[in-house]
């Protein structure tokens, strides 16, 4: 199938729709699984011609596999500035692949939660999405095609480093996964720094989501395995997820804290909730940074009874928030760079961040008032 950008732009991937939607705190899970063919120099190491080569075996055999066949397809130097930016702003491409060109390809699957890369530092790169805590699924997704292709290719393995990558440090299982977290309680009690230690010391790796923007911009987070860890997928999985559950548990724990301190008088939570609500509903423009930050206080609100849904339910309200949270709000995706004909003036993106969330808060009512 033909790489059509209408169609991806105007289809919002399910990991987006459903974000939140197992855990307050788990927004969603991502996984990475790669390899390389033997007998072939790594994309970094390879010339053009080579490249084109490898992709002449993959792509044919790629678009045979069931939940392929019908796969948006392109090679990299057909997509234009607006449809790499998009695809980086839904992580649906690494950084790498934006700054590809010949013989670089890119396959997403129809409905948008599996995507392969052709050539981008490995020969074989799989990007697969899942909303919720699923590590099952999420698994099962990435090893679904390297399982169909291992029956026509030999990938370069060895018994004791497991499978090559251009990285020798992250030969092994080939696999990195990531839970994407909304950390507002911990973050806000200056207790990520204790995270952080405690992270390392279990052999993960934790990062701010939006990196660009400071460590705690919109208290989200994303915890990953580190690719020198060892044992069998499952056994990272399980790990993986047990540290999540922990560190969910934990922000509650922190939640409910300061609920009680709202209780006993301190306005610090209802403060931190009503000044975003109060931006967001006023605000004329709205930033990626101040959209974020806001909307990550607004679903702390929704989580603790500040705000509720005047239409439809809670659960639907939270996964909304966790759809947007997640999305960065840049609704210019797939266009050029943004201009302004004069400093001051509001990009199309900034006036439309405040349209869409305004549309959203008429469906809440906020239960504190400032000076409460």
């Amino acid at each position: 199938m033909a790489f059509n950008k209408e169609s991806i732009l105007n289809t919002c991937p399910p990991w987006f729709r459903r974000a939140g939607s197992a855990n307050d705190v788990i927004l969603g899970v991502m996984g990475r699984l790669v390899r390389n063919l033997r007998g072939h120099a790594f994309p970094g190491w390879s010339t053009a011609e080579g490249r084109r080569a490898v992709a002449e075996l993959l792509l044919p055999a790629i678009r045979r596999c069931p939940g392929f066949k019908s796969a948006h397809c392109a090679e990299m130097s057909e997509l234009d500035y607006g449809m790499r930016r998009a695809l980086l702003e839904r992580r649906q491409i690494s950084p790498c692949m934006a700054a590809r060109q010949d013989g670089c390809h890119l396959i997403i699957s129809k409905r948008q939660d599996t995507v392969v890369m052709v050539n981008e530092e490995e020969h074989l790169v799989i990007h697969s999405f899942n909303s919720g805590h699923d590590f099952r699924a999420l698994t099962e997704r990435l090893n679904h095609l390297p399982s169909v292709l291992e029956q026509e290719f030999e990938f370069a393995a060895t018994p004791r480093n497991g499978y090559l990558t251009s990285l020798p440090n992250e030969a092994g299982e080939g696999v990195q996964l990531y839970a994407v977290l909304h950390l507002p309680a911990l973050t806000l009690s200056n207790m990520m720094p204790q995270v952080n230690r405690a992270i390392e010391k279990l052999q993960l790796n934790i990062a701010p989501f939006y990196p660009q923007y400071g460590e705690e911009c919109g208290n989200a987070y994303v915890v990953y395995t580190a690719p020198a860890i060892y044992g069998t997928m499952g056994e990272i999985t399980e790990h993986l997820r047990d540290i999540i559950f922990r560190l969910a548990e934990r922000e509650n724990q922190v939640r409910d804290r300061l609920l009680d301190m709202h209780r006993l008088g301190d306005h610090f939570l209802a403060d931190r909730v009503n000044r975003s609500y109060g931006l967001l509903r006023y605000a004329c423009t709205l930033s990626q940074q101040e959209w974020v930050e806001a909307i990550s206080m607004l679903r702390l609100g929704v989580c603790c009874r500040f705000i509720s849904p005047t239409e439809g339910t809670e659960e639907e309200l939270l996964g909304e928030l966790a759809g947007q949270l997640i999305r960065g709000g840049d609704y210019a995706t797939g266009s050029a760079i943004p201009e302004r004909a004069y400093p001051r003036q509001a990009t199309e993106p900034e006036k439309s961040r405040s349209k869409t969330i305004q549309t959203l808060l008429n469906r809440t009512t906020l239960h504190t008032a400032p000076g409460a």
